[in-house]
């Protein structure tokens, strides 16, 4: 398959008629896979991709279960701006090889707002006349059967998809599918169910009764899987209507809200609190009015305190030490008297008129501190040194806490009779109405979602239980006795496709791990980090083997290890499938060091298919890595924003000068 050009009109940034060539040249008789795409942010990169998967696929490109108005939405939102009509196209047009024969396709997906409708058509040409050997209406399933949805998105991706295989995001239910479908072993078993139809209907006498099973049963598939669409996309459909219905709700209730009306709802429980905080406010100031009373003036003058307390210590100092001297004074008037008393000292008169002459003056009163105004207003110096202490200790720090106490009650206060006096001008009866109009739109529409994802539910279980009775009817069928000639072969032959379907499974897994392994070590930075793979057969989870022949795990690689592992997953199942489809990469070096994008321009580039859109930043692809990529490089664009216009340029070339010359150089040759 070989993209052709890619057409776009008045779509997203891209205004009038905008048409870019990506067949890729060959120079020399080598060929140039390249064609490269540069652009920074926001200048229309991702607009491409989008346009490409658009024109092929319609809503599915937007996912597997996108309700039809989401889909509009996005159509009205894809429309230029400076549209002068409020319609826009895509197109898109390829060479597919069928039997060895290449035709060439073009797809038109145009659409336009009609009032308040969008009316979508769709286009197909084959060498150059409309498709008429399917019909209209089947034309999008023509198009997703001749390159599955599943399939693109492992060649069409962007740093996104990337990021989310390397983070291990991409396990979901649709991935397994598509890497069957790419590996080609989804053709085996539909061959085998071609088979098992056969057979039902040739089978006779007593295996009647198992035909007309197997021929309900498959009747019930069909009628189970229709209806699991149809309820997908309604469930699809009450998804998007609950929640813009829940957004209604949400700004009806702001709305309330902001009138008063969640206030007026709650009054009593509001007035309550406030009155709550009244009598808080009333216990805080009989509190600090008993303060007052006591201690907390003193605190308004912690200088004079301070000069007090130092007064009363030095005044009280001498005089509670006289008793205990007067006591020893009399010890020793007795110890003198006893001659039986031991000394070891002679003691003269002389040495007792000393110590009589010492207790005198240290007993004798100091007029100075008796007289002292603080000692005689006080009396008790000692206690009221201790209440002056408690003054800082508690009364001080209590005060401050009432203070802020009061100051926040009276802030409480003040917010609610400003709720309450909202509450009385609030005109919340009609938008009380209204906001419970709405929240019983969301409940009955939630309700109404809860049982159709129950019946989605129910239908994909019940089509699991029918898949394998069809596969029990078919196993019984294939080894009946009593089968035709020509059923028995075919029995034989679905018995082999079973048989081929595990082998050939094995096979390709076995060259996928192989590719793999050549890829991710042909990219990684560390060359023998990985020296096997395990891959699973039913879910295709992969385990990563190292060279001890332990287990690695993928929380162990680093940030960059882990898009190298995307990268080479992708090119390992490209390499794998033999199918021939371009490739089309969006800002793949992102979260890469310099020497993976080296390696990632140098080995996977040039090789990973035979056309490459690459999609670049000029951070991504440089000068330097430029250098390396411009042998293989067939032509370059480059998208340039116009803020004036509100438009995207496209022009030959690519940023910097000398390598815009470099490209034009390779294009004229």
């Amino acid at each position: 398959m070989i993209l052709r050009n890619v057409i776009l009109e008045d779509f997203g940034l891209y205004a009038g008629k905008t048409e870019i060539d990506l067949v890729p040249r060959t120079r020399r008789g080598e060929a140039c896979p390249i064609i490269l795409v540069g652009g920074k942010n926001g200048a229309g990169k991702t607009t491409l991709l989008e346009a490409v998967r658009l024109a092929l696929y319609g809503r599915r490109a937007l996912g597997a279960r996108v309700a039809q108005s989401d889909y509009e939405a996005y159509l009205r939102g894809r429309i230029n701006r400076s549209a002068t009509a409020m319609a826009a196209a895509v197109g898109l047009e390829f060479d597919y090889a069928e039997a060895g024969v290449v035709h060439r396709y073009r797809v038109r997906r145009e659409w336009a707002v009609r009032g308040k409708a969008l009316v979508e058509a769709l286009l197909l040409e084959k060498d150059g006349a409309i498709v008429t050997s399917v019909p209209r209406e089947e034309w999008h399933h023509f198009l997703q059967e001749l390159i599955p949805p599943g399939v693109s998105q492992l060649f069409f991706f962007d740093g996104e998809k990337i990021s989310e295989i390397a983070d291990g995001e991409a396990e979901n239910e649709h991935l397994a599918e598509a890497v069957r479908g790419l590996l080609g072993i989804e053709l085996v078993g539909r061959l085998r169910a071609d088979l098992g139809l056969y057979l039902a209907r040739h089978l006779r006498d007593d295996d009647g009764a198992s035909t007309a099973k197997l021929e309900a049963v498959n009747r019930d598939i069909a009628t189970a899987a229709r209806r699991a669409e149809e309820m997908g996309d309604a469930v699809a459909e009450l998804v998007a209507a609950r929640d813009s219905q829940a957004r209604q709700a949400e700004r009806v209730r702001r709305q309330f809200v902001a009138e008063g009306g969640d206030v007026a709802l709650h009054r009593a429980r509001t007035e309550a609190e406030r009155d709550e905080a009244k009598r808080s406010i009333a216990r805080c100031e009989h509190e600090m009015r008993d303060l007052a009373n006591k201690l907390l003036p003193f605190a308004l003058a912690p200088k004079l305190v301070g000069s007090f307390r130092t007064a009363l210590a030095q005044a009280d100092g001498p005089e509670r030490h006289q008793g205990s001297l007067t006591l020893v004074r009399s010890l020793l008037v007795e110890w003198r008297g006893d001659k039986a008393a031991k000394r070891q000292a002679k003691w003269d008169t002389r040495h007792w008129a000393d110590l009589q002459h010492f207790f005198e003056e240290q007993t004798r009163p100091h007029s100075e501190s008796l007289n002292h105004a603080a000692f005689q207003e006080v009396g008790d110096g000692a206690a009221t040194l201790g209440r002056l202490a408690e003054l800082e200790v508690d009364v001080r720090p209590r005060a401050r806490a009432l203070l802020k106490e009061l100051d926040a009650l009276t802030a409480k206060v003040r917010a609610l009779d400003t709720a309450l006096a909202r509450a009385d001008n609030a005109a919340a009866g009609v938008l009380l109405d209204e906001l419970r109009m709405a929240e019983q739109r969301v409940g009955a529409t939630e309700a109404t979602l809860n049982g159709r994802q129950e019946e989605l539910k129910l239908l994909r279980g019940q089509m699991v239980t029918l898949d394998r009775e069809r596969r029990r009817l078919e196993d019984e069928q294939a080894g009946s006795a009593k089968a035709m000639e020509r059923a028995e072969l075919a029995a034989r032959t679905a018995q082999a496709l079973g048989d081929y379907e595990r082998r050939l499974l094995e096979h390709k897994l076995g060259q996928l791990r192989t590719e793999f392994v050549s890829c991710f070590n042909r990219l990684a930075r560390k060359a023998d980090l990985i020296a096997d793979v395990r891959i699973d057969p039913e879910t295709f989870a992969t385990t990563l083997i190292d060279r001890q022949r332990r287990e690695i795990p993928k929380s162990a690689l680093s940030a960059g290890e882990k898009q190298i592992y995307a990268i080479a997953m992708l090119w390992a199942l490209a390499r794998t499938s033999g199918r021939p489809l371009p490739m089309i990469i969006d800002t793949p070096l992102a979260r890469l060091d310099s020497e993976h994008r080296a390696k990632l321009t140098g080995r996977y580039f040039p090789a990973a298919s035979h056309q490459v859109i690459l999609l670049s930043t000029d951070t991504e692809i440089d000068e330097a890595l430029m250098h390396d990529l411009a042998p293989s490089v067939s032509h370059a664009f480059r998208l340039d924003y116009d803020h004036e216009a509100g438009r995207t340029v496209v022009s030959n070339g690519y940023f910097a000068a000398e390598t815009a010359g470099r490209i034009h150089a390779l294009q004229q040759a």
